[in-house]
């Protein structure tokens, strides 16, 4: 499970697909928000939980929400581009177990940015910290040589990874449906070299199957840690408690997370909520398959949305922010990074 913390961040990554929700949430989760769903999640004996963003290490309270709920019992990851001031990250390295880095091609980073990401890198290594690295294929930044080189120079050791996914409007930099095929072939060669570094690999979502060369299927299927042609919920936990399936899948939601009994409950919920989408989402040619639905559903369901105007699409979504006359605060901007956020 994925807690967003809030939609606000340091960068203006051109692939990302969470920015565009920014309107619709508080900017921070409340602290009475907080409270009720850690009391939730001692109650349900969470497990594991993820802080998320926007980038999460410009919330205020971070730090104290993090301690709070490893010591509730959970094992505490931080997605987290990495600029976050050194003393907080010192501080957090006592209490989370795993921070997912997410690693920019360096032309998306100022120098001064370059630099408090290697100042923080050195400091986490340094502290015993488990360091995952994270990188978004996107039709403009699938290069990954550069990751290659960091993985080596911090002695990383897993990776995950995706495609990009569409964010609310589809104005993101992300490969539409039919056109992953090279993004994928990227990915697989990727793989390759992980495997000769002896770093492991976790593919994030569900991809087609036919878009890869049966040798690379092969292989990533026997290597990578979540290589998938059939999406399970992510249980995406939004500022105000609600939660969607999925980010690029946002508006198939519910409004309360603390409603459920657990996160096995949410899943099965999810699970069924998503059934019918999955076939109405997929080409022809998927449905006509003989791995449809065994192997493959045909494809991320936020990518396959053309002409389906249903709760969980892009449209519907663009709809329901019109209505609320929040459409005009939405300003997308493929642009790098705007400013370098808080000290």
């Amino acid at each position: 499970m994925n807690l967003f913390v809030g939609y606000a961040c340091n960068l203006r990554c051109p692939y990302c697909f969470a920015r565009a929700l920014q309107p619709l949430y508080p900017r921070w989760i409340a602290r009475d928000d907080f409270e009720k769903f850690l009391a939730w999640c001692i109650r349900v004996e969470l497990y594991r939980l993820a802080f998320i963003g926007g980038e999460p290490t410009l919330h205020p309270r971070l730090a104290e929400m993090v301690e709070r709920t490893a010591q509730a019992g959970a094992a505490v990851s931080i997605f987290t581009n990495g600029l976050g001031a050194p003393a907080l990250m010192e501080r957090l390295s006592g209490s989370a177990t795993n921070f997912i880095v997410n690693c920019n091609p360096p032309e998306l980073l100022s120098p001064r940015q370059r630099r408090r990401l290697h100042d923080n890198l050195v400091l986490l290594r340094a502290a015993g910290a488990r360091v995952t690295f994270s990188k978004n294929f996107s039709p403009r930044y699938a290069d990954y040589t550069y990751l290659l080189k960091s993985i080596v120079k911090y002695d990383v050791s897993f990776v995950r990874c995706d495609i990009s996914r569409p964010d609310a409007f589809g104005s993101n930099d992300y490969a539409p449906p039919g056109t992953t095929a090279r993004l994928l072939a990227a990915v697989a060669a990727f793989a390759e070299q992980c495997a000769r570094l002896g770093v492991g690999l976790g593919i994030d979502c569900c991809l087609r199957m036919c878009e890869t060369e049966p040798e690379q299927r092969t292989f990533m299927e026997r290597f990578s840690a979540k290589f998938t042609g059939i999406c399970a919920p992510s249980l995406d936990i939004h500022p105000d408690l609600s939660v969607s399936y999925c980010l690029p899948l946002h508006d198939l939601r519910i409004p309360d997370v603390t409603a459920f009994s657990g996160e096995e409950a949410l899943r099965l919920h999810f699970a069924e909520a998503a059934r019918p989408l999955r076939g109405r989402r997929a080409a022809e040619e998927c449905r006509s398959c003989k791995e449809f639905m065994r192997r493959c559903q045909g494809g991320c369901m936020a990518q396959n949305r053309e002409g389906d105007v249903l709760p969980g699409t892009h449209q519907h979504l663009r709809e329901t922010l019109i209505n609320a006359g929040k459409a005009k605060d939405i300003k997308i901007d493929s642009s790098p990074s705007l400013r370098y956020g808080s000290e």
